[in-house]
């Protein structure tokens, strides 16, 4: 069988690992004792708010997820009586400007973590389901490097046929977002296993690197992925499973395609399976004689091809004197 993995990269060079900054702040709106509020002036509110309560008004107004009277109604002062009208716009409008900038920032960072779900939905809808995100995950963090982290599991609760695709797509994209920010470790050094003796192995742990996944899709998102960045123009496809190890080397992210036996034994590693039993649970899998030949005689090229990729950190080995 001599299956050989199929590589292709998915970005080169393109990280720099940056932070981008944002966040919506949660403020408890004031409680009100049900006697209407006197007339007041700007000047006389804003004289009455620290500068440091002034910013907290205009963060959580400008950034509110719905609008500007939303963001003014949770932070307990109606806008006209902070902000003073302008010439030609009133308070409301002035703000809106500054509203809508930073939630266009919020949907540009979505397109950014997710070029391949943008061309797959269209410009139009893509931006109706990112006002939809923003709205039901505001951001919280002072910077937006994990902002679009809920974007797998909210596509999946659509109610639309391709609302499947649409979630392992998103997967894969968020994946290499994940792996192109995740901690660098040195990989497993071939030098590192030869030490070992040969009959400690089968009580060996494979310890994974920070920058490796395992991934099963339920859809051909790699090749619909690799169409799209190759400037092509994909159909969205019928379902077709498919597994990946997604990884880093530098700053190149790559996709290996695994076959179901890879995969299997791969994922039993990652958990922390020792390698004796790792390679026993695959050989109960595989119960025809004739599959089981071919995949024994494989094993060692997918663990060459799997140490070269850096996919190990290092190994445990509790009795180095068997």
């Amino acid at each position: 069988m001599n299956e050989k993995p199929e590589l292709l990269a998915s970005r080169v060079d393109d990280g720099l690992v940056f932070e981008r900054a944002s966040a919506t702040p949660i403020a408890k709106p004031r409680k009100s004792d049900g006697r209407q509020a006197p007339r007041v002036s700007a000047q006389s509110v804003v004289a009455a708010l620290s500068l440091a309560e002034q910013q907290r008004w205009l963060q959580t107004v400008i950034t509110h997820p719905e609008s500007v009277e939303a963001g003014a109604a949770l932070a307990g002062e109606l806008t006209e009586h902070v902000i003073s009208p302008g010439a030609m716009t009133s308070a409301v409008e002035g703000l809106d400007v500054y509203h809508h900038a930073y939630r266009a920032r919020l949907i540009e960072c979505l397109v950014d973590d997710y070029p391949a779900l943008h061309y797959a939905l269209g410009a139009e809808a893509f931006a109706a389901l990112a006002g939809s995100y923003i709205a039901r995950h505001p951001s919280r963090s002072p910077n937006l490097n994990a902002f679009g982290s809920h974007m797998e599991s909210f596509c999946r609760a659509h109610e639309d046929p391709q609302a499947g695709f649409w979630a392992d797509l998103a997967r894969l994209e968020w994946t290499l977002v994940e792996i192109l920010h995740a901690e660098d470790a040195p990989p497993l050094a071939a030098e590192q296993l030869a030490r070992a003796p040969t009959a400690a192995w089968a009580g060996a742990r494979l310890l994974p690197s920070h920058t490796l996944r395992v991934c099963r899709f339920e859809h051909p998102v790699n090749a619909f992925f690799q169409a799209f960045k190759n400037d092509e123009t994909p159909p969205l496809p019928a379902p077709a499973p498919i597994a990946l190890a997604v990884y880093r080397q530098g700053f190149t992210l790559w996709r290996m395609v695994l076959t179901p036996a890879m995969a299997d034994l791969l994922e039993d590693l990652v958990r922390g399976a020792t390698l004796g039993d790792a390679l026993g649970a695959m050989e109960r899998r595989i119960q025809d004689p004739a599959a089981l030949s071919e995949v024994a005689r494989d094993v060692m090229a997918w663990f060459s091809s799997w140490v070269q990729g850096g996919f190990f950190r290092g190994v445990e080995i509790t009795d180095w004197s068997t």
